[in-house]
């Protein structure tokens, strides 16, 4: 019966039913066990974006903290997934919820949510992480959210960083900071290098789609897509490095010389 029920509030997901999901738990589904594939309700509500889903599978007592072990797609922690994607209210949801904001995946040696939040230039979802008190400087390998935001050129979400205490001295393994990063990508044609990226071959559509930024800057989108129009993927990247190494330079000068002030 349980294993049923599994399966239906599993399918109710996929539908967002959610008067069938908040049906199916008040028959006794569980709002936490994984279907035959290791793949948590929570986990699919919340990289789907759907928030009362979610709200209601947290209040019948999932636990928002537990990895999902599904296939590539459908495996990780319900806040990276939300972060990843810039579910907003998702990510406001599980916090409220008790979510740790430095829970990294896979068992702790992966990305963080504010990782993946900076990554993907979410500024908003990142502004929700660091008032939850999510560690600005708490990346993978060395590479900080703050190198991630400034190689990506999101200006929006490197401020937020900066203003929540993120240190922009710090290095990576190549001995690399935010803002040396950010110059490497100075004068470079981004929608070049998406495509580049993108490794399109022969035959497939390429759509290059620009648009203004409330910072000044832009961002750029690359799709890629079948000349049947199916099997798209998008590459995307911002405009904002000049500004971004301009910043870090400053904020970085400001550093040192309070530190020699200091007694």
């Amino acid at each position: 019966m349980t294993e049923a029920l599994t399966r239906r509030l599993i399918a109710a997901l996929y539908e967002d039913d959610v008067r069938r999901v908040d049906a199916l738990l008040r028959q006794g589904a569980s709002p936490s066990a994984p279907d035959p594939d290791g793949e948590t309700p929570l986990y699919l509500a919340a990289v789907s974006g759907h928030t009362d889903i979610v709200r209601l599978l947290l209040q019948a007592g999932a636990a928002p903290d537990v990895e999902s072990r599904g296939e590539p797609g459908s495996a990780g922690l319900p806040l990276c997934a939300a972060a990843s994607w810039d579910h907003c209210e998702v990510v406001r949801e599980l916090l409220a919820h008790g979510a740790d904001p430095d829970r990294r995946e896979d068992d702790g040696t992966s990305y963080s949510p504010l990782m993946w939040a900076a990554t993907g230039g979410h500024h908003r979802t990142a502004r929700l992480l660091l008032d939850a008190r999510a560690d600005p400087d708490l990346g993978q390998d060395g590479h900080t959210p703050l190198m991630a935001a400034a190689q990506r050129g999101s200006i929006a979400v490197v401020r937020a960083l900066l203003r929540h205490g993120a240190d922009p001295r710090l290095t990576d393994a190549q001995g690399r900071t935010a803002e040396s990063m950010a110059r490497e990508e100075c004068g470079k044609d981004l929608a070049h290098e998406l495509r580049e990226r993108a490794n399109a071959a022969p035959g497939t559509r390429c759509e290059v789609r620009r648009s203004p930024r409330p910072e000044g800057t832009e961002l750029i989108e690359v799709t890629v897509s079948s000349p049947g129009g199916t099997g798209a993927a998008t590459w995307q990247g911002e405009t904002g490095h000049a500004a971004i190494a301009a910043l870090l330079r400053e904020h970085t000068r400001d550093g040192d010389a309070s530190a020699r002030r200091r007694p």
